[in-house]
């Protein structure tokens, strides 16, 4: 195996720094590159932290890439995991985030695993801190001590623009250590008044004028590659809108949602809970043991009708959805496969080769358990039942289905959205488009920079 030239450039750029990001968009092959960059600079206990799912392709891509170093899975029980840290004296330790962070109901293995003395640690899917008050940012922001430490993500950030200071603090605490000093910089705020009187400070866009300043930050220790740039073969996405009329007792229950807070036996307490009865309405009234059909529901039996041959996957956000729109399609004749939540991480390697060597033409997916870890590059068609904010979300799961290689390069790229007319489901896929667009200050910097100067 060879690196491409691209990589080999950012091998060489990415070796001479020791805390640095690569944000290479997704499927263009940013774990060989930080392994090469581990070789290269001769590293020799370097830990991994990474999501549950994508552990096994670590392990395979090490294999790959690093044949002669050994590794360390932490899993397991607790005591289980404890030995395998304590016994660990070289190679690399790989680590889910679920068992590095620390909880109220789980103790976590940052000392165990400092008392290791890695000499580099590697945040896969570095995203994932983006919220500084979870769990898992606040497990990775006592890692400072590790001396060499690089974050790899596709997406940056994957809701809000200002939500890179994650990254950014945990990279150069020195530099970015005050989360407001950062905000009142960079960003607009605005003042909330709450009914007890108290004043809110809220976050909000980017300055233009100091876009460029940030921009240079980021360029000084990242690297950005597109797709499109270093893969000019591939096709563009063919995004089809897929506007759907409600039915009559779709329209009745949203209404009343919207009037009364309330439709037949169901009751909601306050805007959010109504938001989620809205998309689940638009999804399938039967959801909420409403009566009515789902008008995307019977549009993908009929997509499945008359493209047999196609290789698709469908994907929500609602895992109840997918499951009784599995059974609905195997009670219609179709074959097919579902990944959500509840799936572990071998039964869902084993669902991924079913589906990559043809066993079914068909794959059900909830979107945040299926948007990392997943090559299903034999799929054409993507549907998309509904979609919700972080927009970042999105995106990775679009990418599961993109060809990485030019010899799939001419099959479709077909991503269908589903949306009822008139209803809340066209505000979200706005909604959507708008945060996408905001994004792009820190996702797509390298390209803004190009068009600034």
């Amino acid at each position: 195996m060879n690196l491409r030239p691209y990589q080999q450039e950012d091998v060489e750029f990415l070796s001479k720094l020791n805390r640095g990001a690569c944000f290479n968009e997704q499927r263009t092959g940013k774990t060989p590159t930080i392994l090469s960059v581990i070789d290269k600079r001769q590293f020799i206990k370097p830990v991994i932290i990474c999501p549950k799912s994508a552990v096994p392709v670590w392990k395979t891509e090490q294999k790959t890439w690093l044949p002669n170093m050994p590794f360390t899975v932490v899993d397991g029980s607790r005591k289980q995991k404890e030995q395998l840290i304590k016994s660990w004296t070289t190679g690399s330790l790989i680590i889910s985030f679920d068992s590095f962070k620390e909880t109220a109901v789980s103790q976590g293995f940052i000392s165990e695993i400092l008392a290791g003395r890695p000499d580099i640690l590697i945040v896969d899917e570095a995203h994932r801190i983006q919220n500084r008050k979870t769990a898992t940012a606040k497990a990775i922001f006592k890692t400072t001590k590790i001396p060499v430490r690089f974050a790899l993500t596709g997406t940056p950030v994957v809701s809000r623009t200002f939500k890179i200071w994650s990254i950014l603090h945990w990279l150069y605490p020195e530099y970015f250590r005050g989360y407001w000093k950062f905000i009142h910089e960079y960003f607009y705020t605005d003042s909330i008044y709450t009914p007890q009187g108290r004043i809110i400070t809220q976050e909000g866009e980017i300055r233009p004028e100091k876009a460029e300043k940030l921009w240079e930050i980021l360029a000084q220790f990242s690297t950005q590659r597109k797709r499109a740039d270093v893969m000019p073969w591939l096709p563009q996405k063919d995004r089809i809108s897929i506007i759907l009329e409600p039915t009559a007792a779709q329209v009745k229950y949203l209404e009343e949602l919207e009037r009364y807070f309330e439709t037949e036996h169901i009751s909601v307490p306050n805007i959010l809970t109504r938001l989620i009865r809205y998309r689940q309405i638009c999804l399938d009234p039967t959801l909420l043991d409403l009566k009515g059909e789902s008008p995307k529901t019977q549009w993908i039996l009929d997509y499945i009708t008359d493209y047999p041959d196609e290789k698709i996957l469908i994907f929500s956000k609602f895992s109840k959805y997918l499951n009784k729109l599995y059974h609905t399609l195997w009670q219609h004749n179709y074959n097919c496969l579902l990944i959500d939540g509840s799936v572990n991480t071998e039964t869902r390697e084993q669902t991924r080769q079913s589906f990559q060597k043809g066993d079914m033409n068909i794959l059900l997916l909830q979107i945040d358990a299926a948007r990392e870890a997943l090559t299903l590059d034999e799929a054409t068609t993507e549907i998309f039942t509904d979609k919700y904010p972080p927009v970042g979300y999105l995106d990775q799961a679009e990418d599961r289905f993109v060809a990485t290689t030019e010899d799939k390069a001419d099959k479709p790229h077909k991503i269908y959205e589903l949306q009822l007319e008139g209803t809340y489901d066209e505000v979200i896929y706005s909604l959507c488009a708008k945060r996408a667009d905001e994004l792009e200050f820190i996702n797509n910097f390298k390209e803004m920079m190009k068009h600034a100067t």
